[in-house]
């Protein structure tokens, strides 16, 4: 008769050898499972932090942008406000030499007693010794450019006998700046 063979021990040998296969294959599973989740979290992470310093970045631009918006705005008010100034400054030039021109070319019999600009209008008052000087204004008035005769005012004698004369006189073009 055969002898029987106790398959016990191996059964059990094979049980625990599976049961440690199955065991390894579980925890690798959880292993990955978990690595896995950690790689994705740290993904994330480094896309939220990415993601914040570009926002950043684009707060930091507008921030930029705003300032040198501000700059721009305050150095074309300036430059505005320069040329302005400048024009004014030109204007005055301007009737600096015709105020020049007019002292230089009045005859030598003549003064003025008024000097006055109002709304594009020069108007002048004074005296002449002689009528022939009164003439004579009236042509050194004619020929001051930038200026026209509007109308002769009155001419008239005084106690003392000098002649006493008003002028008014136009701005010959009407949008020449003013003082």
């Amino acid at each position: 008769m055969a002898q029987a063979v106790n398959f016990l021990p191996w059964r059990a040998r094979q049980q625990r050898r599976c049961l440690r296969v199955w065991i390894t294959i579980f925890s690798a599973t959880v292993l990955l499972i978990v690595l896995l989740a950690a790689m994705l979290r740290m993904h994330a992470l480094q896309e939220n932090q990415r993601l914040r310093q570009v926002q950043q970045a684009g707060v930091t631009l507008q921030v930029g942008l705003a300032q040198r918006h501000a700059r721009l705005l305050a150095q074309q008010a300036e430059r505005q406000a320069r040329q302005q100034r400048d024009q004014r400054l030109q204007a005055t030039r301007e009737w600096q030499q015709t105020l020049t021109r007019l002292a230089d070319m009045l005859p030598e019999q003549v003064w003025l007693s008024e000097l006055r600009f109002q709304q594009g209008t020069l108007s002048l008052a004074g005296y002449a010794v002689s009528f022939m000087a009164l003439g004579q204004l009236e042509k050194a008035l004619n020929a001051i450019p930038g200026l026209r005769m509007d109308k002769p005012g009155a001419a008239s004698r005084d106690a003392q006998g000098r002649w006493q004369f008003n002028y008014t006189l136009l701005l010959d073009v009407p949008h020449a700046p003013q003082p």
